[in-house]
């Protein structure tokens, strides 16, 4: 039997080929380093920070609750009067006597102080003595138009007697003539006389009758006059009276500093006078609050270790440095009011701004004036960082705010300042914060 032919490598038909051991290493090991590889670069994506992250120590952080919110707002308020009474200077001058001190209980109408001024002591003298003068006048024309009257009525008197006399001889004689004794002829005389008397009478009346409108008219322009004149008179005398400082009405004096020989000008403020007794409370609240604030609103006032409610009587509308007054009054006046209350003292106020209601409540701090309320720093599941949330916030108090959406209880977010994480949208804590 023959055997068989090989080829040109030397290899019989029944021979495979074989690769070799160190070619199939090399191959495993390509793809080992190429999974590991993969491997590394998923770790590698895995840890690279999202946009807007930045490193940061940890802060102070806050558990999210849920839980009553108590409505209210903590003021330290100052006790000011019921009422104030400025004093001012009616007239300029210098200070020549001062009779009552800064925290007497002055009464109405009292003398304060006394002021020297020659030039106006001098000009009022003038002009009073000017007025004097008109006066004078007026009084004259009044008395000259009263003596024409007066002598008018007199000579209608006289007449009128005239009249009667002649009207009497007139008869007499006719009784004369009627029985024989005289004639015609001396009776006659009797009768023009009588005639005459009766015409100068009723001369007289008309005339009278004439003028009496016009005297009344003359007698009332004289007595506007002088009435007018006393009131200037009055006026220049009250300008002295001006010199004299006097309190308005009854209470308490405060900022009442003059001195002797101190120069004061008309219009100067000298001082104030306090209600005596008479209280309100003053406080100043942060603007936030402003659209919540309106009279009626209640509170409790500290007074001396009691609480004494009061309320707002009053919300100014001006803002200033971001605070907004408000006064409060004690409840039920007087009977409410302490009495041993001081111009100035420091009251702790709770004012109340609405009824307590459950709520999802965040804590209090710097984060809420940095973010307005409107975000927040969560911390993540693994408590090394933190994510910036958008969130919705209510009504506030000195402890919490109320949480409206954003928010879940158990969470917890970041309380401290948030001023230089403006910009961040994530926080991761450095290893030495996070462990």
């Amino acid at each position: 039997m023959a055997n068989s032919t090989t080829d040109s490598g030397g290899f019989t038909g029944m021979d495979r080929k074989r690769a070799r051991p160190w070619r199939r290493s090399r191959a495993v090991l390509a793809a080992a380093l190429a999974l590991a590889a993969l491997a590394a670069a998923g770790v590698v994506w895995r840890n690279l920070p999202a946009a807007g992250t930045i490193t940061a120590p940890g802060g102070v952080s806050e558990q999210v609750t849920e839980g009553p919110f108590q409505d209210y707002v903590p003021l330290r308020a100052s006790v000011a009067p019921f009422d104030i009474t400025y004093i001012t200077a009616v007239s300029g001058g210098q200070v020549a006597e001062v009779s009552a001190q800064d925290g007497d209980a002055v009464t109405a109408g009292q003398a304060l102080a006394r002021l020297d001024n020659p030039d106006l002591t001098l000009n009022v003298a003038s002009r009073e003595a000017d007025v004097s003068g008109r006066l004078g006048d007026a009084n004259n024309q009044l008395m000259t138009l009263r003596t024409s009257q007066a002598q008018r009525d007199q000579a209608l008197a006289d007449a009128q007697y005239a009249l009667h006399k002649a009207q009497e001889d007139l008869q007499k004689r006719q009784r004369l003539r009627d029985v024989g004794v005289i004639n015609d002829a001396n009776v006659k005389p009797y009768v023009d006389e009588a005639a005459y008397q009766a015409a100068r009478v009723a001369a007289l009346k008309q005339a009278q009758a004439d003028d009496s409108s016009f005297f009344a008219s003359q007698r009332r322009q004289i007595e506007t006059s002088e009435a007018e004149l006393r009131r200037s008179l009055a006026a220049i005398r009250h300008g002295l009276d001006g010199l004299t400082v006097r309190a308005p009405l009854a209470g308490r004096l405060t900022g009442f500093e003059l001195k002797p020989g101190q120069a004061v000008r008309a219009g100067d403020a000298l001082g104030e006078i306090d209600s005596q007794d008479a209280w309100l409370l003053s406080a100043d609240v942060d603007e936030f609050y402003l659209a919540r604030l309106a009279p009626g609103l209640s509170a409790a006032a500290n007074v001396h270790g009691r609480n004494v409610m009061v309320h707002v009587s009053k919300v100014y509308p001006q803002v200033h440095d971001g605070r907004v007054t408000v006064e409060m009054q004690f409840d039920e006046g007087a009977q409410a009011m302490p009495a041993d209350l001081k111009r100035g003292e420091a009251i702790d106020v709770r004012l109340s701004l609405g009824k307590t209601s459950r709520a999802v409540l965040a804590p209090a701090g710097a984060w809420l004036n940095d973010s307005n309320g409107a975000y927040a720093f969560v911390l993540n599941a693994r408590g090394d960082g933190a994510d910036r949330r958008a969130i919705a916030t209510g009504r506030r108090n000195p402890d919490f705010v109320e949480v409206l959406s954003g928010l879940r209880p158990g969470e917890r977010i970041l309380t401290g300042s948030l001023a230089g994480y403006a910009n961040a949208r994530h926080i991761r804590f450095s290893k030495s914060d996070a462990s």
